[in-house]
C-alpha cells in the first residue's frame, strides 16, 4: 500500500502534506521521532488514529524520515514535478530493484548526473530521496 496516498486519504485534511507536517510538528531526538505534545510514545499516539499496526510502524518511518530530510525537492523540483510522491507514481519505477525513469528508461542514478547543475553531493541526495519514497509508494 502507497503510505503517501495512505496519508493523503486520512491525514492531510487535518494535518496537511506529510512532509511539510513532519518538519515543521515533529522532532527527531536520539534517533526517535517525537511530536511536540507526545514526546514519550509516537506509537501509541500513531495508532489512536484508526492505523493498524503495521501501518503505524510505517507511517512512523516515513515521518521520520521526512523530518531527518530537508525539503529540497519541495524548494527545487516542485515547480516542475509536484511533489516527490506524484513525480514517483507518475514518472518512476523499479525494475529488478534499480530506480528508473519510465519515459527514457535510464537509472535514476545516470540520469540524475546529467539533469540541470547537479552537484555529486545533490545527485546522491535525489537518488536517496527518490528511492526512499518509491519504497514508500511501491510497498506490497
Amino acid at each position: 500500500m502507497d503510505l503517501h496516498r495512505m496519508w493523503d486519504n486520512r491525514c492531510l485534511e487535518c494535518h496537511g502534506h506529510s512532509g511539510a507536517f513532519a518538519r515543521q510538528f515533529l522532532s527527531v531526538s536520539s534517533g526517535q521521532l517525537q511530536g511536540r505534545h507526545h514526546t514519550d510514545n509516537l506509537h501509541r499516539f500513531l495508532s489512536s488514529h484508526y492505523l493498524s499496526d503495521s501501518e503505524v510502524d510505517a507511517i512512523y518511518s516515513m515521518l521520520l524520515a521526512q523530518a531527518s530530510t530537508p525539503a529540497k525537492f519541495e524548494n527545487e523540483c516542485s515547480k516542475c514535478h509536484e511533489t516527490a510522491a506524484i513525480f514517483v507514481r507518475q514518472s518512476l519505477e523499479f525494475q529488478n530493484g534499480v530506480l528508473f525513469g519510465r519515459a527514457s528508461g535510464q537509472r535514476v542514478s545516470e540520469f540524475l548526473r546529467h539533469h540541470r547543475t547537479l552537484s555529486p553531493d545533490d545527485v546522491e541526495f535525489f537518488e536517496n530521496l527518490l528511492r526512499r519514497i518509491a519504497t514508500e509508494i511501491y510497498r506490497p
